[in-house]
């Protein structure tokens, strides 16, 4: 019991009455009057005491003549030395007014009555007695309360300290207590206590002969028998038996976790009942095991693993006590009415037989949690000075149990047990440390199935059994003898112990991936917040803190197959399961699309990272296992695949699903717009044929695209669209020579979300048809749009479109400015690649008048960004090859050389841009042959990329230039005036024909071709 820091003087009187300054130092009370004062206050304290009552105390022989200022002098002093305002007077008297204990009796009293004093806090106490209380007190009835008072305390105090030291030192605490007796020989109490004493020492004849003797002592002086206190000693004593030791854990100490140590220490200095919580495997018996193999207090060890009934936990109670069987046992088969009377036998023969202050372990609780708790109660209401310990896959729910939840197995100690289990049984194979924590990883940091896993390495390497550890329970089940139990039988033993109601939440968080949050468990009708509580009670999942302040469920992979496995079980049920997922997917990626257009974004952003693997999977599962009754859950949920892309660039079947989502939507033979067949399609998927739409125009399914455009035109006739789609939906199921009058109209949308979005298309389109000003002032509107719609994403991206329109125009300077703002807004809404592009854009902008300062943030961002295949870092690696061609050609040609290799052949004309580029370092650089050979090779891709429709005038033009400044054809080539004409990219400062002939802007695609 920690004592704060004081703030006030404290009264002593355990020794001469004195006063302990704030520093501890003692001031002594001079006069005896005023001692005689401040004990009564101390005594009375909290209450006042009366004038009379204090005369009487301090002048017990002769009263002075005016009680009231005699008393007030004397309060003056004591003030004087106490301070001002610890001594308040009333109508009713006079009382101390202090913050905590107002002396070290008080201070002693409040240590005897607690149970989170240190097993060193009741001597350190018991020092404090300065002497013998009241020798400077005049005789009388205010000495005799002090030395009753403080006697009282000494011998609470003194016991306090015996029942913690009998743990560990019984022989000498019984010594003690030996002496104590000496001068309280006929105390029925002490005479308990001190055969307890014997009995934990293991001397229970010593126990018998001091009843014998205090038996003959009451007989002959008080002619009285001995009270129950005692007689429950004396039955002690006779039905003495030495309690069986707990079987020590292991040699090896791969789970001498310190820190659960620690915790279990001070849990079992804190609370009276501590319950070991975890599932099965998780080590909590070896926790405790190891914890009494430490601290060898005095304990009593009770399996109950293999418990079903009360009479089993009865009969495990006698094994742990060496009994053959406990009185009145019943033959009960499951917890009936009888179970209350059970636990109260086996509650009796704990209380009666456990040593003083013994830990009571009850191993294995989970199967008869509710028996458990009345044998814990029964315990308790007995005997206060026992401690209990409990390990259970399921919480017991008493009010003042502290839960202490054994964690896993980190992936470094899990690598330690296993490259132990391999010594042993391979000695001479390789170890891989690597490899042994990915085990670990994957197995959850269950000890259980790293032992059984280690089992496997008699015959498997390391490798292998990593490879194989998806089947986990196939693979980890015990082969051969012994008693060791198969993953699968553990984690079954739990799922027979939940509510059928918890069985189905639990098969619902399993179906999904990663941690579950709870709005989104509730949303499946099986699954209410109570079968929740009752899946984490049972240690099955657990509850993960999150900065959102949302609560989320974590199952470990082990509970996670087996769960699925049991829902794969019943086909009914999978397939009830499976809808519900593709209802609450489709709901999400609904929500969400909404919240993308509001202005928390970022909620949405952390929202679609948290949820896209789930939602993805359900895709997956709607794709290969299509369900005849909802033929539209593709195309519903194929939007999410859009994040996907913006997060890493892509996604391996987005072709694929894009037909299947097509594919699921409508009747292409229906040709009525209001037909109300739900096959026919609704609005919900629309979104879904726009994405299926741009990915097969993006891979060249220009067959599978035009079927799209047919469903969405086809679902757009029937249901309205969106407003926000809209004119996204005309755009592309529309004629291709209408799109500029489509955009230009969403420009004017009232919605300045709508607005934005189409003047940041216009701009695109206008930069493509080589019009500059006319993009940079597209741009423009799009910036104040989306500043007037306060939505931070498209805010970010109109600036940097913006960027690229000054850039184009040679306004370097506003163009860095530009970007510079954008990539911090990236940077601030989480798209830190999309940030890394924005600065690369930056240092081409800065790459003339700050040279130092685009080296810098291109080697920063490719820093970052590693070896990631992305155009925007090819864009970096060309843009430091251009900075590098003067001061260090054979960097810039690696430069330019690695930027080839991540964009791979001329496809679009930004790739051909950069090949461009290449061509031109090599140039500069003296590889003039290989220059030539590259400039010829794009000259061919040229040709066919001005073929293709919404062809990128201005990169075009940059590559025809730089084909042009290889081939020395500058001044008069029809080529390098086209290039001038299309306003070619002045990006790179290695691509500058100066200038010279101009041809119109689209003379470029003639000459090409």
């Amino acid at each position: 019991m920690t004592e704060a820091p004081r703030t006030h003087p404290r009264i002593g009187v355990l020794g001469p009455v004195c006063v302990f300054t704030t520093a501890g130092e003692p001031t002594p009370v001079t006069s005896g009057r005023a001692r005689s004062l401040l004990v009564s206050l101390v005594l009375s304290h909290p209450r006042p005491v009366g004038i009379d009552a204090l005369v009487a105390d301090a002048w017990p022989d002769r009263p002075p003549q005016n009680p009231n200022g005699a008393v007030q002098t004397q309060i003056s002093r004591l003030r004087r030395i106490l301070g001002a305002g610890t001594i308040a007077g009333s109508a009713a008297g006079y009382r101390l007014v202090v913050d905590g204990p107002v002396s070290d009796l008080t201070l002693a009293e409040a240590l005897s009555r607690s149970t989170q004093s240190s097993d060193t806090g009741y001597a350190a106490e018991l020092q404090n007695w300065r002497g013998e209380p009241g020798t400077d007190l005049p005789d009388g009835e205010l000495r005799e309360r002090l030395a009753a008072r403080t006697e009282r305390a000494y011998r609470a105090l003194q016991e306090a300290d015996w029942r913690h030291r009998l743990r560990t030192e019984p022989q000498i605490v019984a010594t003690e207590l030996a002496t104590a007796r000496e001068r309280r020989p006929l105390d029925e109490h002490l005479a308990a206590v001190h055969m307890r004493a014997l009995l934990a020492a293991g001397d229970p004849n010593a126990a018998l002969q001091i009843h014998a003797r205090i038996v003959a002592g009451l007989t002959e002086s008080l002619g009285a028998d001995p009270g129950p206190e005692l007689a429950a000693a004396h039955s002690a004593a006779l039905t003495y038996a030495p309690l069986p030791r707990t079987p020590p854990p292991p040699s090896d100490e791969y789970l001498a976790d310190a820190e659960m140590m620690t915790q279990l220490a001070v849990a079992l200095r804190e609370s009276s009942v501590v319950t070991v919580l975890g599932p099965g495997g998780i080590g909590k018996t070896r926790l405790i095991t190891e914890y009494i193999a430490v601290h060898a207090p005095m304990n009593v060890f009770v399996d109950l693993s293999a418990a079903r009934a009360p009479d089993d936990v009865r009969a495990a109670v006698a094994a742990a006590l060496g009994r053959g069987a406990l009185p009145e046992q019943g033959t009960a088969a499951a917890p009936t009415a009888s179970s209350a009377s059970a636990a109260g036998i086996a509650g009796a023969a704990l209380a009666h037989l456990a040593a003083a202050g013994a830990v009571i372990v009850l191993d294995g609780c989970e199967h008869l949690i509710d028996f458990v708790v009345d044998l814990i109660n029964d315990i308790r209401s007995r005997r206060s000075d026992l401690t209990i310990v409990a390990t259970s896959r399921i919480g017991l729910g008493l009010v003042d149990e502290r839960v202490l939840t054994v964690s896993p197995l980190t992936p470094e100690r899990g690598a330690t047990l296993f490259e132990r289990r391999i010594r042993a049984l391979r000695p001479g194979i390789p170890t891989d440390v690597a490899v042994f924590g990915e085990l670990c990883t994957r197995l959850d940091g269950s000890p259980l199935a790293i032992e059984l896993a280690a089992a496997q390495l008699r015959h498997l390497s390391p490798r292998d059994l990593l490879d194989r550890v998806d089947s986990r329970f196939e693979l980890l089940t015990p082969t051969g003898g012994g008693h060791r139990r198969s993953l699968s039988e553990i984690v079954s033993t739990s799922w027979e112990l939940l509510p059928d109601s918890a069985q189905r939440t639990l098969e619902v968080l399993a179906s999904l991936p990663g941690d579950v949050r709870l709005d989104d468990a509730l949303m499946f009708t099986e699954v209410t917040e109570r079968s929740l509580a009752e899946v984490c009670n049972h240690s099955l999942a657990v509850v993960v803190d999150h900065p959102d302040g949302a609560t989320r469920y974590r199952l470990t992979e082990t509970v996670r197959e087996f769960a699925r496995a049991r829902t794969a079980a019943d086909p009914a049920r999978e397939a009830a399961l499976r809808r519900e997922k593709v209802d609450w997917a489709s709901r999400l990626v609904t929500d969400v699309a909404g919240a993308l257009l509001g202005t928390d974004i970022i909620k949405a952003f952390a929202r679609l990272d948290e949820t896209t693997d789930a939602v993805l999977a359900i895709l997956d599962s709607a794709v290969g296992d299509p369900d005849p009754a909802d033929p539209g859950a593709p195309a519903r949920l194929l939007p999410i695949t859009l994040w996907r892309v913006v997060r890493t660039g892509g996604h391996p079947n987005l072709g694929d699903l894009a037909e299947a989502a097509v594919a699921g939507c409508g009747d292409p033979d229906c040709g009525d717009p209001d037909c109300g067949n739900p096959d026919c399609g609704n609005s919900a998927e629309i979104p879904g044929l726009l994405c299926a739409t741009g990915y097969l125009i993006a891979l060249g399914r220009y067959r599978a695209a035009g079927r799209a455009r047919a469903a969405l035109r086809r679902t757009a006739r029937r249901h309205a669209p969106p407003e926000h789609l809209a004119p996204l939906v005309e755009a592309v199921s529309g004629s291709p020579r209408r799109l500029a009058h489509v955009l230009a109209r969403a420009s004017r949308s009232p919605n300045p979300v709508v607005a934005a979005v189409a003047e940041i298309a216009r701009s695109d389109v206008a930069e493509f048809a080589a019009a500059p000003s006319m993009s940079r002032r597209s741009a423009l509107r799009a910036v104040v749009a989306a500043e007037r719609a306060g939505h931070p994403w498209l805010t970010a991206a109109a600036r940097h479109r913006l960027g690229r329109g000054h850039l184009l125009l040679g306004d370097r300077a506003g163009a860095a400015t530009l970007f510079a703002r954008a990539a911090d807004d990236h940077a601030a809404l989480g798209f830190q690649e999309e940030s890394s592009r924005t600065r690369v854009h930056q240092a081409v902008a800065l790459s003339v008048s700050a040279p130092d300062v685009a080296v810098e943030l291109l080697e920063t961002c490719l820093r970052d960004s590693g070896d990631s295949p992305k155009a925007f870092v090819a864009t970096a690696h060309a843009a430091l090859a251009d900075l590098l061609v003067a001061d260090d050609p054979s960097g810039a040609r690696r430069s330019a050389e690695r930027a080839i290799e991540i964009v791979g052949p001329p496809t679009d004309a930004h790739c051909a841009y950069l090949h461009g580029v290449r061509a031109v370092i090599l140039q500069r650089t003296g590889e003039v042959v290989a220059a030539r050979l590259a400039a010829e090779s794009l000259r061919v891709s040229l040709s066919h990329l001005a073929a293709a429709p919404a062809t990128n005038l201005p990169a075009l033009g940059a590559a025809a230039a730089a084909v042009a400044l290889v081939t020395d054809r500058v001044s008069s080539d029809a080529l390098a005036a086209a290039a001038r004409g299309a306003r070619y990219r002045r990006d790179f400062s290695v691509i500058d024909l100066g200038d010279g002939p101009r041809s119109r802007r689209t003379a470029l695609l003639t000459v090409l071709r």
